[in-house]
């Protein structure tokens, strides 16, 4: 049987508790699969950290973001495993991510908190939701599990960041019974809404889609609430 692969990616030596607790917790699900560093891996593999976790993110079918308080070990570029994983995740499909931060007493480094700032703004970030204990962590990761599986369902899996942003754009409509035209070209979506009896047309490049999903999403949101 096909199983789930999810990708847990967070820096380890920090949240040791925090990820035996998500392995814990969802290796109680048979049709799951946990991938990436400890306590998840168990074989070796031909290749290096790098490819391998960021095949791993790219390839994962979710992917849980814990953040804690480290930012973790800095790379040539200047981001942390992590924020490579994370941006790798985010490029393949910007629908599949999960993220949980710790809150912590103590003040994160200036590194981890502009990390934290990208993942969680307010319009091209993602909803965070916080813990402060473990057993309170297993409970929202199961009930966050289920409810992206129920959304999953029923959308499918064989969809590009151009199906998932016509998917929400439509979602978005100014009004309930407006209807919605689209068309994808090489380098733009072009949308048409239609709604008593106006048309709305707006072009958005692909390009600005793919390096700001949820910017992109929010801005669009944004004008179609100004018309409502």
């Amino acid at each position: 049987m096909n199983k789930i692969k999810i990708l847990v990616s967070s820096t380890v030596k920090d949240l040791v508790d925090e990820r035996n607790a998500i392995a814990e917790e969802l290796r109680k699900i048979p049709f799951v699969e946990l991938v990436g560093a400890y306590p998840f891996n168990y074989t070796s593999t031909s290749s290096n950290s790098y490819n391998h976790t960021t095949e791993l993110a790219k390839s994962c079918d979710l992917y849980i973001l814990v953040l804690g308080n480290r930012f973790g070990w800095v790379t040539e570029s200047g981001k942390s495993a992590t924020e490579i994983e994370f941006d790798q995740a985010y490029k393949q499909d910007p629908t599949k991510i999960l993220v949980f931060q710790k809150e912590l007493d103590e003040q994160n480094d200036k590194s981890q908190n502009e990390f934290i700032s990208k993942v969680t703004d307010y319009y091209s970030g993602f909803w965070r939701t916080t813990f402060s204990s473990i057993d309170r962590l297993r409970e929202l990761v199961n009930d966050s599990f289920y409810n992206w599986l129920i959304e999953k369902s029923s959308i499918g899996k064989e969809l590009t960041y151009i199906d998932h942003f016509i998917r929400l754009a439509n979602k978005l409509k100014p009004e309930p019974n407006s209807q919605l035209i689209y068309r994808i070209t090489p380098t733009d979506v072009e949308l048409e809404y239609t709604y008593f009896g106006e048309t709305v047309i707006t072009h958005i490049t692909r390009k600005s889609i793919y390096e700001n999903f949820w910017g992109q999403v929010s801005k669009l949101q944004t004008k179609l609430q100004n018309l409502s």
